[in-house]
């Protein structure tokens, strides 16, 4: 019988208790003897819910024993930790790797592009350098004693959850890869592959990775591109803000043809490593300028939608990206711009558009998948796979590089149908441990976050973030051209 062991701690993905619960359940079900490994005790940051006497106060509940009362009837054991005994012999060749693990850890805390020079960054850094290193100690020291056969995993890219993967791989443990579902609603990843991981993932597609064909792999694609166009009942978290998208293209014979330019939050993805920091642009817009530069010659209208996840950034971030975006449009003034907190739904561009271009968002491979010609600039999850044009460098365009094409949908359809097949449905929902949704939550949920323990900076940095996505939420291009304005 296979022993598994399921790396845990809350707030480790998305949807934290579903995903744990859900993924120890199939684990039994599939014969399977498990042990969850909370690694919670060498946590810095605390995520998940109020105590349930907090939220009382307000009105809702926490339902504390829900994953309890899940897991005991499967036999499923929660084993905290084990405090190490010794040191661990860190590895000359992981050293670089937890390092990097690290830095993409703040990154993805401070949600910047860059880490600051603070006294709160050098704090949090050493916090999370004693928490990773305990990890790794008294993962090395548990598993030397008793091995399990098989090792479930976060993510695999976070400071504790590279530990855990680099512990397991050099003991030759067979290693799987958890995370919140990204193709289906209400699922959840399992794979052997890290989920960010853009070079591994596509490779296993172009190894042969067992896909449907022919018409059942147009309607796996097509499944997936339905669900992400359907609002708040879909899985693009993004869409329920926009207006509904149009049934119809409002292509017509006399128009001029419309290049649509889509930009990125890119600092989430500089926390994802180096595979991801392969383009050479001084800064984000240089390959837009250079396009629209080429296109607008041509007499094509120029359309930029910026991504509606610039609102949730710091004010810091967000005002130096409307500074680049204004100063874009000063140079090419008939530039049409749909800013983040328009209700301009993506989908509606993408079917008008004649030319899409990308930095790496998903709506690339969305248009590829709609058969419309995609140029990327920056490295994306899919751009070995899918039928689209890189430009990574200055030297990359040109009038040629800009050339229409007569794009195929078939390497896009193959990455969505491979990133459907490793999913599995949740058994669980957000009413399973709590009385509202966190990731929607009311305003006064929100407050009630700051009575978890966590150190006085973090509560700081959760108002601050707050504020900044409220004033964000409320901007206006004053005197500047707007599509809906």
């Amino acid at each position: 019988m296979t022993t598994t062991h399921i790396v845990h701690y809350n707030g480790a993905t998305a949807k934290s208790q579903s995903v744990i619960a859900s993924l120890a359940r199939d684990s039994v079900e599939n014969g399977e003897v498990i042990t969850i490994i909370d690694i919670g005790r060498t946590t810095k940051i605390k995520q998940g819910f109020p105590a349930n006497r907090w939220a009382k106060l307000l009105g809702h509940t926490v339902f504390e024993n829900a994953l309890q009362n899940i897991l005991e009837p499967l036999g499923v054991a929660i084993v905290p930790l084990p405090s190490a005994t010794k040191r661990a012999a860190l590895k000359l060749e992981h050293l670089a790797a937890l390092e990097q693990a690290l830095e993409s850890e703040l990154l993805t805390y401070f949600r910047l592009d860059h880490i600051p020079r603070s006294a709160e960054a050098r704090n949090l850094s050493g916090r999370l350098r004693s928490a990773m290193m305990e990890t790794y100690a008294a993962l090395t020291e548990l598993w030397s004693h008793t091995p399990p056969d098989r090792v479930l995993i976060p993510n695999g890219r976070t400071s504790r959850q590279k530990a855990a993967r680099l512990v397991a791989e050099t003991m030759g443990l067979n290693v799987f890869l958890y995370e919140n579902g990204r193709a289906s609603p209400d699922s959840y990843y399992l794979g052997r592959t890290q989920p960010h991981d853009r070079v591994a993932s596509q490779q296993e597609i172009l190894d042969g990775f067992p896909l449907p064909q022919g018409r059942a792999l147009e309607t796996v694609a097509d499944t997936w591109l339905t669900h992400r166009m359907a609002g708040s009942a879909g899985t693009n978290q993004f869409s329920d803000q926009w207006a509904p998208a149009s049934a119809l293209s409002q292509k017509n014979a006399k128009r001029n043809p419309i290049a649509v330019f889509f930009a990125s939050s890119f600092d989430e993805f500089l926390a994802f490593g180096p595979m991801w920091t392969i383009d050479e642009w001084s800064h984000q817009f240089e390959a837009f300028d250079l396009m629209m530069s080429i296109l607008e010659d041509r007499g094509v209208e120029l359309v930029l939608r910026l991504h509606p996840n610039l609102g949730t950034k710091s004010r810091q971030y967000f005002l130096r990206e409307v500074r680049d975006i204004l100063a874009l449009q000063d140079r090419h003034p008939s530039l049409k711009i749909h800013w983040h907190n328009e209700p301009t739904n993506s989908y509606d561009l993408v079917r008008n558009a004649d030319y899409v271009i990308v930095e790496r968002s998903t709506i690339g491979l969305e248009a590829s998948l709609m058969g419309k010609p995609v140029w990327v600039t920056q490295a994306a999850q899919w751009d070995m796979v899918a039928d689209v044009r890189q430009v990574l460098r200055p030297t990359d365009i040109s009038e040629e590089v800009l050339e229409l094409w007569d794009a195929s949908p078939l390497g896009a359809q193959k990455f969505v149908a491979y990133w459907m097949a490793q999913e599995k449905p949740l058994h669980y929902n957000w009413q399973t441990w709590a009385s509202w949704y966190s990731e929607k939550a009311p305003l006064r949920m929100k407050v009630a976050q700051l009575t978890v323990d966590n150190p006085w900076r973090h509560k700081k940095r959760l108002l601050s973030l707050e504020w900044a996505k409220w004033r964000n939420s409320r901007f206006t291009p004053r005197g500047r051209k707007s599509e809906n304005k």
